[in-house]
């Protein structure tokens, strides 16, 4: 079972009370896809996306989109999120939290100063061509920090700006090239972290553009007292959220473009799943288009999943044909149980649940990439086919179709946005 935390807790913590705050405990972890989503971490897109929408392919995006679109999206479905009763949280709130009095004035305190140091490791002033200002350098910008606003100490953060720094003989003496790194991808924060039936597991980004996010998600974390129960390491060994779902007393993992074994084996042997079955989905076609583990499975119900047509009708030969290697767990040690069985008659005979193949037509629209927030209640990227929605009404799928027509030009929808820091069980 996920460990509890009052739910009360977290929201105090960031400033925001609910109705069923005072009484009602809620998990940290989840035990299954499936259960009821409580406390949901997002992060709303801004000024951040500007440098990778000129150049999609760079920023791990696929298309061009309106930033300004993409942000009204995203903000509606935040909207959604709380209609259904859940408690979203987003990565600005919590770094802001504590450090603005109601004026919007810094306030003193050690959330500001925590804010600071943080902020603080994501400003360069680079003196390589002017060694000589280097400690001097080093002394202005802990005073441009100190006198700060939170406001841009959290633009600090997720631009990463560099100030490449040179000597001139007018005005006040220096001139400067203007760098940025942003944080670009963040607004998926599925893959920063998995959120298993133990607790919550820091990833290793596989991609070089966002290796820097599991650092600010693990600030924003230990902030609002969730401190992660581990943190993957070690060569070879990458972890992305968005190839974890958990089942039950069962957890799939994928691995493939973005996950590795070394980490699916740092999780067993740290005993971190909470679980006594895994199933690790082998993907052999590394495609970028699904990525994720997230991207051509999904869960929606004990018994009802969604699988992409391309891998539910996959021959054995073919790289988009998925088995799996089946992991039991015995006195809290996981052995390998089965190698290589097909993952299409695991799931139907092994684990007696009813697939739902998606259409080539719907994956190009992430009908797979949908987020479980109660038994058979999903939110679902709207514009699938009539022939979709027609075979999810007719297994009682209740959808509420969130329209995502910019956003999903970076890789990723309504799963990929959110990750869900605990559910609860429906009885």
């Amino acid at each position: 079972m996920a460990r509890r935390i009052g739910f009360f807790f977290i929201c105090l913590s960031i400033g925001v009370l609910c109705s069923r705050c005072v009484d009602s405990p809620a998990p940290v972890g989840q035990d299954a896809e499936y259960d009821r989503a409580m406390t949901i971490l997002m992060h709303e897109p801004t000024e951040e996306l500007f440098p990778g929408v000129i150049h999609p392919d760079a920023a791990l995006f696929s298309d061009y989109f309106s930033i300004d679109k993409a942000a009204e999206e995203h903000a509606n479905y935040r909207r959604e999120l709380k209609r259904f009763g859940a408690n979203v949280l987003t990565v600005r709130e919590i770094l802001l939290q504590g450090t603005l009095d109601k004026d919007g004035n810094p306030m003193e305190g050690r959330a500001l100063d925590s804010l600071r140091r943080f902020a603080a490791e994501f400003l360069t002033y680079n003196t390589d061509s002017i060694p000589g200002e280097t400690e001097a350098q080093a002394r202005y910008k802990r005073m441009i920090i100190s006198r700060a606003n939170p406001k841009d100490l959290v633009r600090i953060i997720m631009l990463q700006p560099e100030i490449v720094l040179s000597r001139t003989d007018t005005n006040t003496g220096f001139t400067a090239t203007y760098i940025e790194h942003p944080i670009m991808n963040i607004f998926f924060m599925r893959d920063q972290m998995i959120s298993t039936a133990a607790g919550i597991v820091i990833g290793k980004m596989n991609s070089p553009q966002r290796e820097t996010e599991c650092r600010i998600a693990e600030f924003c974390l230990e902030k609002i007292g969730l401190t992660p129960i581990h943190k993957i390491s070690g060569e070879n060994a990458f972890l992305e959220g968005g190839d974890f779902l958990p089942f039950g007393n069962v957890a799939f993992i994928g691995r493939g473009l973005r996950t590795t074994q070394e980490a699916i084996d740092q999780l067993m042997d740290n005993d971190l799943l909470g679980c006594d079955t895994l199933v690790v989905v082998k993907d052999r076609w590394l495609s970028q288009e699904q990525m994720h583990l997230d991207t051509y499975f999904n869960i929606i119900d004990r018994d009802l999943v969604t699988l992409s047509e391309n891998r539910y009708l996959a021959p054995t030969d073919s790289l988009q044909y998925l088995s799996v290697d089946v992991y039991a767990r015995d006195d809290n040690t996981y052995r390998k149980v089965a190698e290589s069985e097909d993952f299409v008659q695991y799931l139907e005979e092994g684990l007696r649940v009813k697939i739902i193949p998606i259409s080539r037509q719907d994956e190009l629209t992430y009908a797979n990439n949908f987020l479980t927030v109660a038994p058979r209640h999903i939110m679902a990227v709207a514009g699938q086919s009539q022939a979709l929605q027609d075979t999810l009404m007719a297994n009682g799928v209740r959808v509420t179709w969130i329209p995502l027509t910019n956003l999903i030009k970076g890789y990723g929808a309504a799963h990929c946005m959110t990750q869900v820091l605990g559910r609860d069980e429906l009885f």
